[in-house]
């Protein structure tokens, strides 16, 4: 399997020291480069049984597999490192399971911190067994301190050394982190729970791993389970996956659910008041986000209407998309079409509980993201053969010495190729589309 090889300096392990309801968390942080950056958070928390049993969470969904062959597990699992965010009012830890199916977001608001220094930055943490059963431990009055960015100075010592580890990355999380925003930003809210009414939902499902499909809504506090798809409800498959939040419904104001029409993936919310633990599933178990490949051709897009967006991006927790289109001169269209390729290279994730996107930068090199999708370097070298003829209403494709027709009508485009016919634009567009819309811009 293809990965992005990335060395990691941590300054030794990541630790929850103290005793008894003193105890202060240090997430050790990668240390890129020579020099040592300053530390992005030095924080207590003001809930540490909640977020501590959060983390877990987290860390539980990134270690865990709901479709992967055994063999493939232990090299997935040392490549599975949460990714921190500190932003100006919220910090946040996300990242995927083995499978890429189930992708989770603690988000951390100001509220919830008591905060002793802040920078902004992103960087990988390293989320270990021992750290894990720790979190454990920590109690509601446990004084727990929460430190994101590497030690001050790499030497080894009695307590900790500097750790340095080669991670092949993923190249499905890479494209994954892009993907999966793209499903957030559709998604429609379907329904709210309160905790008990949430916790007797979770408890009734299975266990053991389950394809079976279901509709899920909510009249009140009352859940309903149905086999077809009923006003109100969300696509449910693979519901074990929502397990993991079972020992923290407890502590929530609410569970919010969404669900995404277009796509049927759903995502579910426990709202804590200032903290938020977000799961983000796809339509189905085994299907992971990184092959979606429904942001292809926002990546195929307008450079120079990138460049103008990313010019406006200074690490907002929430971007205001009118302002945008002021500043940049963009038309509200191109604007969304931007953010959609901004999201694709990394540079911005969707918050539902405040509809708005936000700026972070994934601590990867997110430029390579076109050279990882081949058919977008497939459907350039359409382009750049003359391949394309453009006709009324779509485009004429010459490939592998075949005569393929893309139509471009009120819905999603069409094409006549068999790529297009098994998936149709459930994987994104296929390379016929992708060089018909390339040719269509360039005469725009």
């Amino acid at each position: 399997m293809s990965a992005v090889d990335h060395v990691y300096h941590y300054a030794g392990c990541s630790s929850l020291v103290g005793q008894d309801h003193d105890r202060s968390l240090f997430l050790v942080a990668d240390r890129i480069g020579k020099k040592e950056p300053q530390a992005f958070l030095t924080a207590f928390a003001n809930e540490p049984d909640v977020t501590a049993r959060a983390l877990r969470a987290v860390s539980e969904i990134v270690g865990s597999r709901f479709y992967v062959p055994p063999s493939m597990l232990a090299r997935i699992l040392r490549e599975a490192d949460p990714v921190a965010t500190v932003g100006p009012t919220t910090v946040r830890f996300e990242g995927f399971s083995a499978c890429c199916s189930a992708y989770i977001r603690l988000d951390i608001d100001e509220g919830a911190l008591e905060v002793v220094h802040r920078a902004k930055g992103t960087t990988n943490v390293d989320f270990g067994a021992q750290l894990r059963a720790l979190l454990a431990q920590t109690k509601p009055d446990s004084r727990l301190e929460i430190t994101i960015g590497p030690r001050a100075v790499g030497l080894a010592h009695e307590r900790a050394s500097v750790t340095e580890r080669k991670v092949p990355l993923p190249v499905r999380w890479i494209k994954g982190f892009g993907e999966v925003q793209g499903h957030l930003s559709g998604m429609e809210k379907a329904f709210s729970l309160p905790p008990v009414s949430a916790q007797r939902f979770l408890r009734s499902l299975p266990r053991s791993k389950s394809d079976h499909r279901v509709w899920v809504a909510a009249t009140g506090p009352r859940v309903r389970t149905t086999t077809r798809p009923a006003p109100g409800s969300v696509p449910l498959r693979g519901g074990h996956r929502l397990r993991v939040f079972e020992t923290l419904v407890s502590r929530a104001k609410a569970l919010h659910v969404y669900g995404n029409p277009a796509l049927q993936s759903s995502a579910w919310v426990l709202d804590f008041g200032s903290q938020r633990l977000t799961l983000v599933l796809n339509a189905e178990p085994w299907r992971g986000f990184s092959g979606d490949g429904r942001l292809l051709s926002d990546l195929a897009r307008n450079e120079a209407e990138i460049a103008a967006m990313r010019a406006q991006l200074n690490w907002q927790d929430g971007l205001n998309l009118s302002s945008l289109a002021r500043y940049t001169g963009l038309s509200q269209e191109q604007v969304n079409m931007a953010m959609s390729h901004l999201a694709a290279l990394g540079l911005v994730g969707f918050d539902l509980a405040h509809s708005a996107w936000f700026h972070r930068v994934l601590p990867f090199d997110m430029d390579r993201v076109e050279a990882m999708n081949p058919r977008l370097e497939a459907a350039r070298n359409l382009v750049d053969a003359r391949a394309v003829t453009l006709e009324q209403g779509g485009a004429e494709v010459i490939s592998d010495a075949a005569v393929h027709r893309v139509r471009f009508g009120d819905g999603a485009p069409s094409c006549t190729c068999p790529w297009y016919a098994r998936h149709k634009n459930a994987r994104g567009p296929c390379k016929h589309i992708l060089a018909a819309e390339m040719e269509t811009e360039r005469f725009q």
